[in-house]
């Protein structure tokens, strides 16, 4: 991502470079494809390795490489559709409509927690927080801005509710990449993986929003308080219900 960045940035005319700082050459980089350049790199080095060692040879090599790939084209196919069904929602403006359904007669202290809750279902049915959060912010920067007459903490709040939200259908939707890779890696089944770590999703996405965003919004503390009192929650929480798996 360094080099792919650095080289786009300096192939720019200079009376429309930015500044070579890790913020800049981060935004210019194509991390897709850094990933798939990472990938390659590390099942050739993966192969050396073990060829080099005597552990095995080239032809077993192969053939070990040839089943490893057989297990991943399921979860790459479910990702591919994954992706395309964001670009779906993102064509068809769904949050545009969901936004511009939430402005008339909207008190101000109660859009924080609107913006989290579509947060919450949009990342949910695309299964991409970046996504989700591309989708979203352009429409609730203006939106938050008028609504909370120019204040900055009322929009640094919806703007902290948007990136809060986007993270749990990164976390427990099915077609989340995140998820999909989990599941991958662990080879457990996506139904089990998704039935387990759904309730800690939504048990967190409840206190953010009964502890965090509806207070906040209401003035009744500040972010920093909620922050503390929902850590605080959580932790009774798992005092009280936890329980340890068998061994």
């Amino acid at each position: 991502m360094l080099y792919d960045g650095t080289a786009k940035i300096r192939a720019l005319p200079l009376d429309s470079r930015p500044p070579l700082d890790i913020v800049s050459v981060l935004s210019a980089s194509d991390s897709v494809n850094a990933l798939v350049w990472s990938s390659a790199a590390g099942w050739l080095m993966s192969m050396a390795l073990v060829i080099m060692q005597g552990v095995l040879t080239m032809p077993e090599a192969v053939e070990a490489w040839v089943e490893g790939m057989k297990d991943v084209l399921e979860p790459m196919f479910v990702l591919l559709l994954a992706w395309s069904l964001g670009d779906v929602i993102g064509h068809v403006k769904t949050a545009d409509f969901l936004a511009k359904a939430l402005h008339s007669g909207l008190p101000s202290w109660s859009f924080p927690a609107l913006v989290a809750i579509l947060a919450h279902v949009i990342s949910y049915a695309c299964g991409s927080s970046f996504g989700t959060m591309g989708i979203i912010l352009p429409l609730v920067g203006p939106l938050a801005f008028k609504l909370g007459g120019g204040d900055p903490d009322f929009l640094l709040h919806c703007v902290g509710a948007v990136l809060g939200g986007s993270i749990f259908g990164n976390v427990c939707s099915p077609i989340s990449d995140t998820t999909i890779l989990t599941v991958l890696a662990t080879k457990c089944g996506m139904q089990e993986h998704v039935a387990t770590i759904t309730p800690y999703a939504l048990l967190t996405a409840a206190l953010a929003l009964v502890l965090g965003n509806i207070p906040v919004g209401l003035g009744l503390y500040g972010p920093l308080t909620a922050t503390g009192i929902s850590g605080a929650v959580l932790i009774a929480i798992i005092v009280m219900f936890g329980k340890r798996p068998p061994e």
